[in-house]
């Protein structure tokens, strides 16, 4: 594995430089899932200032406070302080400097689950740094709770949180300079763009690269999404059963609740917890009331795993993997059929913010109604334009796509958008006689 160059964040940077320059304290929340690359964003933000960084371990708050001494001493270039609490440290840094200094706290999730740190933080904030020159970074993950909820004493203190999400499907060919559309795909399919898992890819002969990852009982994304729920939630087995459910298929609350043996009013609240982590995502058909959503994979990695790994895992982590590899090799271009769609939604947002569409969308989503579908209806519904689109992961003729365009339209009269301005599309691999707005991968 090599570590790969940095990737995007620019918003990000941006923000963080300018309450760089303003004068006074800034408080930072920066979340987000794990290996998201929250780290890796501070870490280039600093690189060239003034910074005390620590990150904290799985520790008691003792040994992540003695690194915090430690991190003091190096900067002051004195000995070690012997600061029993974390007011008392930040309290002598802010004697110390009237320059601008920045302090990071990294993993900050690791000191959460204390009660009186929070406590101690807010006193910190209120008492000893609001009339400082200091810049507070506090880094956690957005699975924890704490300081990093709207209703959290330090949130409304906070002059920017900054939720990090995955890199978007465009990102993959600046990480890998010429890489074939195709490939683009398939390794974003199985990372969901979340940079630390792009750095196991080369981009080279990328299946062989997937089967090693996720099918050697070594490898770090074999065993990344067990760990991640065992490491991030409580009851992990019962999300690991939730997220089998959907990988089958169960998309439906009662559904999800029979496969994984939970009461249907109890599964609403796990549920949640896996949207807001963005693991899982609701959806409701566009243009259409209907009461209750659909569940699906919105992290790709996630969705992957639970679809070619989590059965097979006992047998993986054996030794056995011959199942899993046949499974795999049988049934991912299927799969892609999935995962582009997510892609093609994207990849459309790009084009209406570069104004290379009929109009600029202001709504996108699946439509569906007993057993019609249409992947993607992108509208402006202030303008009552709207754009239908079909998604195939597959090679299609002239004629081929013709003949979509032609049922696309059928269905499009379902949604009974009279008086609306109404534009139709295909989006595929590949598209040998491109038809209307027609665009291919490759």
């Amino acid at each position: 594995m090599k570590s790969r160059k940095f990737v995007n964040r620019e918003n990000e940077l941006e923000t963080l430089n300018r309450l760089y320059g303003e004068d006074g304290f800034k408080l930072i929340l920066v979340t987000g899932r794990r290996r998201i690359g929250k780290s890796r964003l501070v870490q280039e933000f600093i690189k060239d200032k003034d910074a005390i960084a620590v990150q904290f371990e799985k520790r008691v708050w003792k040994y992540n406070l003695r690194k915090f001494n430690v991190a003091i001493s190096e900067y002051f270039n004195i000995p070690t302080p012997n600061f029993s609490t974390f007011y008392d440290a930040f309290k002598f840094i802010a004697s110390q400097t009237e320059k601008r200094l920045i302090v990071f706290l990294d993993e900050f999730s690791y000191l959460l689950r204390y009660s009186d740190i929070e406590a101690e933080f807010q006193s910190i904030v209120d008492e000893v740094l609001q009339n400082s020159n200091l810049m507070l970074i506090l880094s956690a993950s957005s699975v924890r709770r704490g300081f990093f909820e709207y209703s959290a004493p330090l949130y409304g203190r906070s002059d920017a949180v900054i939720n990090l999400q995955p890199l978007r499907f465009r990102h993959i060919f600046e990480w890998f300079p010429g890489i074939s559309p195709e490939d683009a795909v398939k390794i974003y399919s199985v990372t969901s763009g979340i940079p630390r898992y792009l750095e196991f890819f080369r981009g080279n002969k990328v299946e062989e690269e997937i089967i090693e990852n996720f099918f050697n009982p070594n490898s770090f994304l074999f065993r990344e999404a067990k760990e991640l729920l065992e490491e991030e939630l409580r009851e992990p087995e019962t999300y690991y059963t939730i997220l089998e459910a959907v990988a089958k298929g169960k998309t439906r609350v009662n559904e999800i609740a029979q496969y994984s043996f939970i009461e249907p009013k109890n599964t609403a609240r796990y549920l949640r917890i896996l949207e807001d982590i963005g693991i899982l995502k609701r959806e409701f058909p566009v243009c259409r009331k209907a009461k209750r959503g659909i569940y699906r994979f919105k992290d790709l990695y996630f969705a992957f795993w639970f679809r070619f790994v989590a059965p097979h895992f006992e047998e993986i982590e054996s030794g056995f993997n011959e199942g899993a590899i046949e499974d795999f090799k049988a049934e991912f271009n299927d799969y892609l059929g999935f995962a582009f769609e997510e892609i093609a939604r994207q990849v459309l947002i790009d084009l209406s913010r570069e104004g290379k569409l009929p109009f600029r969308i202001t709504k996108i989503g699946r439509w569906w109604h007993k057993e019609e579908e249409i992947d993607i209806v992108a509208l402006n519904e202030r303008e009552r334009k709207v754009l239908f689109v079909e998604v195939k992961w597959k090679d299609l003729s002239g004629k081929e796509a013709e003949r979509i365009l032609k049922d696309l339209k059928r269905k499009s009269e379902l949604l009974k958008l009279e008086g609306w301005e109404k534009h139709y599309g295909i989006m595929a691999r590949r598209i040998e006689e491109k038809v209307g707005l027609a665009l291919s991968i490759i």
